[in-house]
């Protein structure tokens, strides 16, 4: 049995007093904590002392002779450096923001060996220095070994000269971490284009007045609300778009994104209809395809969101939604107040 095993048992035991075991080992409350684990223990008390394993260094020779002739200068110099890089993780580390979590668990974190050694151990430098000289007396030293090699080369020669450069074979490796992107809940980029204040733009969404025909305006001092009051986006901008009454016969806003890959989105916005007929909808495209199509138009100042229209991701997670503004019954003076554009993870 180890000589501190005895100091932490309670008593006289095999003839070690406590005034001994106090004397080498330290008051046994704290011995006891740190080889509650030994192995932790053993680690925890070799970073205590700074103590080192031994090291042994082992030399290999190699000897190499070669023999040159008729050369009069020869000038050999060989450096070899390789390069290895490691990334660890994917590509892509993604990190997904929820929106409201239903149910939160939370698990009682288990206690630090280190503060349950510090607190047994009153913070004592002394007692804590004898509990580790004690519990280390008995462990196993560790020992590493270093190999090195040695290269020699002898060259047989008549009146020449030959000199030649040896650098060992480098091998860094370099561990880099894949950078963490955030994904937030809502994938529309300035949806309620308030950026516009700023930049006098409302990227990244574009519109499509250039190849459809149609007039597409910014309108600073507008906030939208719902029928009643009911909810208010809140901000200053709205987009006001006019179809045209030819040609396509709407006008169009795309915005591209990165989303949640293979993940099921529920796309929504507030708009209002003004000078409109029967003709009037508007139609919401995901990658080039119709997902939904509105035509709830009202004879009032409120704005009103559609609801149930939704898109999937692929495993890429990138996408574009694009919403058209029709006039198909070609109506004069028609166009649409739009803002609040959301696609939100359901």
């Amino acid at each position: 049995m180890r000589s501190w095993l005895l100091c932490i048992s309670a008593g006289v035991l095999a003839g070690v007093s406590n005034a001994a075991c106090t004397n080498k080992c330290g008051s046994n409350k704290c011995l006891g904590a740190i080889a509650a684990d030994p192995a932790f223990g053993e680690s925890f008390c070799s970073s205590w002392l700074a103590l080192e394993p031994a090291t042994t260094t082992v030399t290999e020779v190699e000897t190499v002779t070669s023999t040159l002739l008729n050369v009069e200068t020869a000038l050999t110099t060989l450096t070899v450096t390789t390069a290895t890089f490691t990334v660890t993780g994917s590509e892509r580390s993604t990190i997904y923001q929820k929106r409201a979590p239903t149910i939160t668990e939370v698990d009682p974190a288990l206690p630090d060996p280190t503060d349950v050694i510090a607190s047994q151990c009153s913070s004592n430098e002394d007692r804590i220095s004898k509990a580790c000289s004690c519990i280390l007396s008995t462990a196993t030293a560790s020992t590493v070994t270093v190999l090195e090699t040695a290269v020699t080369t002898a060259v047989v020669e008549a009146e020449s000269t030959v000199v030649e450069t040896v650098t060992d074979n480098v091998v860094a490796t370099v561990s880099v971490a894949a950078p963490a992107v955030t994904i937030p809940a809502n994938i529309i980029v300035n949806g309620g284009f308030e950026d516009y204040l700023d930049t006098g733009n409302i990227l990244p969404w574009t519109d499509t007045k250039d190849s459809t025909g149609g007039r597409f305006d910014v309108v600073n001092g507008v906030n939208p609300c719902m029928a009643g009051g009911s909810y208010c986006a809140g901000g200053r901008v709205v987009v006001r778009p006019y179809p045209p009454t030819t040609g396509s016969k709407y006008i169009a806003i795309r915005e591209t994104f990165v989303g949640r890959p293979s993940t099921t989105y529920a796309f929504s916005f507030l708009y209002r209809c003004l000078n409109y007929d029967a003709g009037t909808s508007i139609d919401i495209l995901y990658k080039g395809s119709v997902i939904g199509s509105v035509n709830q138009c009202y004879n009032s100042a409120a704005f009103y969101r559609p609801t149930g229209i939704t898109f999937t991701t692929d495993a890429t997670g990138q996408g574009e939604v694009e919403v058209r503004f029709r006039n198909s019954g070609a109506t004069p003076y028609l166009y649409f107040y739009a803002d609040d554009f959301k696609a939100i993870a359901v």
